[in-house]
């Protein structure tokens, strides 16, 4: 069956939870959403409110943001570790974790080059850790020698918890103005998680399915960019994830599609075929979302280039003389396309939102449905943002 990349576009917006806001937001429904996302990525860009609040903000709009806390270092309903990138994970997902923990944890015992170096740091932290409960990298004293090298150039204490989380012994307990204070892993899990370790092809097929159903419509080569190879030590080709797909279709799990203008075959889950026939025929969804570059939905930027048009420009980690767009910009969803973006930037002493520039791609004609949306989304961005003003320095748009 053919179906086109509009059905295809629409399909994933609808599995990222973008089609639809709750009318309450509570704890139950800020879980469903990251359960059904899979996990949502942690940042630390601090110019507007984190990556991990804005993810949920586009879907759910403005929300307690104390509730994302709880259920991560209250309830433990998540979890921090890597799935895509550094996320926060539901619990009951915890298994299919535990091998790239156990991976990081060989080459801990193997003693890679910083661990050989420093086996007296690793017992220090860990004992002190398991004495003295949560402790953070700034409960250890380190003299530096000479200025600091940048974000990585970290103390050996705080490599030495970075080595001990990885391999999952210990977790993060909470934090505290963002810093973390890590703990035992068995002090941080709940009773009763399940921590059976899953074959590799269980967790082979957990990912691909996972991935599957966040995505909608999937090709083989979109099974490496969810959740990222190095960060749960996937090691696959997309001919061996094509294998994976495959077998899934023998087995009644997956449907196989083809998408106008592809030559590779895409793949949905068998509970969403039959919405591909809808999507084609329209899609009732009409509003305005502004999404991080760090969402979910934006992580594989060749699939929003093939599906969208549109090119994703993280610019913050570029030199200022090479950014088009500024420093931190946010795509603009409107209906299933993406339009443009917004460049915005918190005064927290003014509470004003500022928003540089605004940027419309060049084939999209602003109509007054997308305008009303549009300032609508805008004014709940402020209010999720704590602004009590809106300083739009254009009056025009750009053209990206």
């Amino acid at each position: 069956m053919e179906v086109s990349k509009d059905a295809v576009r629409r399909l994933m917006i609808e599995k990222q939870c973008l089609s639809h806001q709750p009318e309450i937001v509570g704890k139950e429904e800020i879980l469903e959403t990251i359960e059904r996302l899979g996990c949502v990525q942690i940042d630390t860009i601090n110019v507007v409110e984190r990556a991990h609040y804005l993810t949920l903000w586009s879907r759910l709009g403005t929300y307690d943001k104390g509730f994302l806390h709880e259920l991560a270092y209250t309830d433990r309903e998540i979890f921090e570790y890597w799935a895509h990138a550094a996320s926060y994970i539901p619990t009951k997902d915890y298994r299919y974790f535990l091998s790239p923990m156990k991976t990081r944890g060989e080459k801990l015992e193997e003693g890679y080059d910083w661990a050989r170096a420093n086996p007296e740091v690793l017992k220090l932290v860990l004992d002190r850790v398991r004495k003295e409960g949560p402790l953070a990298a700034k409960d250890f004293e380190h003299k530096r020698k000479g200025p600091s090298k940048g974000w990585w150039d970290w103390k050996p204490a705080k490599i030495a918890l970075e080595a001990l989380f990885g391999a999952g012994i210990l977790l993060v307990s909470y934090r505290k103005n963002f810093q973390r204070f890590y703990d035992l892993g068995e002090r941080v899990l709940p009773e009763g998680v399940d921590s059976t370790v899953p074959t590799e092809e269980e967790r082979m097929r957990f990912l691909a399915l996972r991935t599957i159903g966040c995505l909608g419509l999937t090709k083989a080569p979109n099974l490496r960019w969810y959740y990222l190879p190095w960060s749960v030590a996937m090691k696959r080709t997309s001919k061996q994830w094509q294998a994976t797909l495959d077998e899934l279709v023998d087995k009644g799990v997956a449907i196989r599609f083809t998408v106008e203008g592809e030559r590779q075959p895409y793949y949905c889950l068998g509970e969403d075929a039959n919405r591909m026939e809808d999507l084609e025929d329209g899609f009732e969804f009409e509003d305005v979302r502004f999404l991080t570059n760090f969402d979910n939905m934006l992580w594989d930027k060749n699939r929003v280039k093939e599906l969208f048009g549109f090119e994703k420009k993280l610019e913050a980690y570029i030199p200022a003389s090479e950014r088009k767009y500024g420093y931190f910009n946010l795509p603009i969803l409107y209906g299933d396309r993406l339009v443009g973006r917004i460049v915005p930037k918190m005064n927290r002493k003014k509470r004003a939102l500022i928003i540089h520039s605004v940027w419309h791609e060049p084939w999209f004609k602003p109509d007054e449905i997308f305008e009303d949306s549009f300032s609508e989304t805008l004014e709940d961005f402020a209010r999720f943002n704590g602004a009590d003003m809106i300083d739009i320095m254009e009056d025009k748009p750009r053209i990206g």
